[in-house]
C-alpha cells in the first residue's frame, strides 16, 4: 500500500511541473503551501490518520449563517451528484466532500476511503477549481471584495 503523502506529492508535484500551481514548498511532511487560483497563496494538508486532504482557511469573510455559506455548501454536496460527468464527479465510494467554517474562514475537506489518495488529491484540486468559478459566476462581489478580483 502506498504511503498517501507521497501520492499526494505526486499529484502537486505534476500540477507544480505543469505550471498549475507557483511556488510549491512543503513545509513539513503533508503541509502543501502554493499560489494558485487567483494568485492566492493556498495550503492543501494531508492527515493520513484521519484519512482526509484539506484546504484550509480556503475561502475568508463568509459568515456561518449567510446565504453565501448555504450555497458554498450546496455546491460541494451537488458534487456527489451521479448525474455529473465522472471528471467532475467526487464518486462517494473513493471519497466525500465536505466544508466547514470558523470565524468566517470557510475550509474545504475531503475524507479519502481505501488509500484512493492520488484520485482525492485529483478531485479536491479540481472541486476547488471548480468552486471559484462559481463564486465568480455567481458571487463576483465576494472575490473583489475577498481577493481582489476585478468585477469586469
Amino acid at each position: 500500500m502506498r504511503n498517501g503523502v507521497n501520492s499526494v506529492r505526486e499529484i502537486v508535484a505534476a500540477y507544480a511541473d505543469r505550471g498549475v500551481f507557483n511556488g510549491l514548498n512543503e513545509s513539513r511532511p503533508g503541509r502543501f503551501r502554493f499560489v494558485w487560483l487567483l494568485r492566492h497563496p493556498m495550503e492543501l494538508n494531508v492527515d493520513t490518520v484521519k484519512q482526509v486532504l484539506n484546504f484550509r482557511q480556503l475561502l475568508p469573510g463568509i459568515p456561518l449563517r449567510s446565504a453565501l455559506y448555504d450555497d458554498v455548501k450546496w455546491f460541494l454536496e451537488q458534487r456527489h451528484d451521479a448525474s455529473l460527468p465522472a471528471h467532475r464527479r467526487v464518486d462517494p465510494r473513493k471519497a466525500v466532500l465536505s466544508c466547514s467554517n470558523r470565524n468566517g474562514r470557510v475550509s474545504v475537506s475531503l475524507l479519502v476511503k481505501n488509500n484512493q489518495y492520488a484520485y482525492g488529491a485529483n478531485r479536491i484540486v479540481n472541486v476547488v477549481h471548480e468552486l471559484f468559478q462559481h463564486l465568480r459566476d455567481a458571487y463576483p462581489e465576494y472575490l473583489a471584495e475577498n481577493f481582489g478580483v476585478s468585477q469586469e
